[in-house]
C-alpha cells in the first residue's frame, strides 16, 4: 500500500454517466490484486472514495505501470472526478483490501470459472477475467472456461468491450455524446477475448436476454468450478437464496473442489484501511470490515438479512 500524487493518463466516458480513469501508478499497478480496491481524494471532499481496480498494466522492463478505474455518476465526488483532465494529478492510496482467490491450476485439470455482474458490478471482474487469462495462457483452452454475466438496465449500459461506434443503441437510455466519442481511445476498453463466453443480460430487453443476473445464474452453476461476482446487495440477497444452495449441492456431490461463490461487497467508507470501523458487516465468523477484511467474502459468510447498505 502507498500514497501517492498521480497523473491521470485519460478520463473518457464509456457508457453513459459512467467513466473510465487511467492513473500513472507502477507500484500500485505492479502490487494490486483482482477484487483489492483504491481510494481517490476527491477535491476538498473530507472522506476519500473506493473504487475497485478495473485495470492494471505493469511493464518489468521500462518499471512503468498505471491502474485504470471504472464509476459512475452518483454525488459531488464522482461529478468532480468526471472533470479532471489529462495531465491533472490525483492524490491515490492503495492498493487496499482482500482480493479474490484463484485456486492454482494444475496441469491437465479442467476449470470453469464463472463471473456474474451487475450493473457497475463489471469493474473488478475485468481486472479478474483479464488476469485469469492471463495466469492460465500456457493451458490449453479446452481445459480452462470463463463464462461472463453482465446485466444492465439497457443496452446503453452493458459495459462496451470493442469500440463506441460498435456499441448497441438504446431507445430508453442516452447513448454516448458525440463529444464522448471523439474521446475514445482505442486502448481504453478492449474487445471481449475469444475465450470468454459472454452474456449480456437487459431489464428492457434491449439487448441479449431480458432480465436480470440472478434470473439466469442457476443455469450456470453445476457447470462453475469457480463463481466469482460484483453487483449491489440486492443481487447478493437474491443469490443466497437462489444460488447458494445449488453450489451447496454440487459441492456435495463432485470431487472437482468447487470454491464457494466469491462476492465484492461495495459500502460506505470512511478510512479504507480498517481504523476506523465504519465499515462492517456482520458474518458467520463475526463482525468484519469491508475496507480490510473484504471488500471480498464468500457468499455464504455474509448475514445478508442483517446488510443495509
Amino acid at each position: 500500500m502507498e500514497q501517492a500524487l498521480c497523473t491521470i493518463t485519460s478520463n473518457v466516458e464509456v457508457m453513459p454517466g459512467a467513466y473510465l480513469m487511467r492513473i500513472e501508478a507502477p507500484n500500485m499497478a505492479r502490487s494490486a490484486q483482482p477484487g483489492q480496491f483504491v481510494t481517490l481524494r476527491c477535491g476538498d471532499f473530507t472522506l476519500r472514495r473506493p473504487f475497485s481496480v478495473h485495470q492494471s498494466r505493469f511493464d518489468r522492463d521500462s518499471g512503468e505501470g498505471e491502474i485504470a478505474i471504472l464509476f459512475k455518476l452518483t454525488g459531488k465526488g464522482t461529478l468532480w472526478l468526471s472533470q479532471r483532465q489529462t495531465g491533472e494529478t490525483i492524490d491515490v492510496l492503495g492498493p487496499l483490501g482482500k482480493g479474490f482467490s484463484i485456486p492454482p491450476t494444475r496441469s491437465g485439470e479442467s476449470q470453469h470459472f464463472l463471473l456474474a455482474a451487475g450493473g457497475i458490478g463489471i469493474a473488478p471482474l475485468v481486472f479478474l477475467m483479464q488476469h485469469i487469462l492471463g495466469r492460465c495462457s500456457g493451458q490449453a483452452s479446452s481445459h480452462r472456461q470463463i463464462t461472463l454475466i453482465h446485466g444492465a438496465s439497457t443496452a446503453a449500459q452493458l459495459y462496451p468491450f470493442g469500440h463506441a461506434e460498435d456499441r448497441p443503441s438504446s431507445s430508453t437510455a442516452s447513448p454516448l455524446s458525440s463529444q464522448a466519442k471523439s474521446r475514445w481511445n482505442r486502448d481504453d476498453v478492449q474487445p471481449i477475448p475469444e475465450e470468454v463466453r459472454f452474456i449480456p443480460l437487459t431489464e428492457d430487453g434491449s439487448t441479449g436476454k431480458k432480465g436480470i443476473v440472478t434470473d439466469i445464474l442457476p443455469d450456470f452453476l453445476n457447470q462453475a468450478d469457480h463463481v466469482y461476482a460484483c453487483g449491489p446487495v440486492d443481487m447478493y440477497k437474491a443469490m443466497a437464496e437462489t444460488s447458494l444452495p445449488v453450489l451447496n449441492t454440487a459441492a456435495g456431490q463432485s470431487n472437482s473442489g468447487l470454491s464457494k461463490c466469491q462476492v465484492s461487497l461495495e459500502v460506505r467508507m470512511g478510512c479504507g484501511f480498517g481504523a476506523c470501523y465504519g465499515c462492517t458487516v456482520n458474518t458467520r465468523k463475526g463482525l468484519k470490515r469491508v475496507c480490510r477484511d473484504g471488500p471480498v467474502f464468500e457468499l455464504g459468510d455474509i448475514i445478508w438479512r442483517e446488510v443495509r447498505i
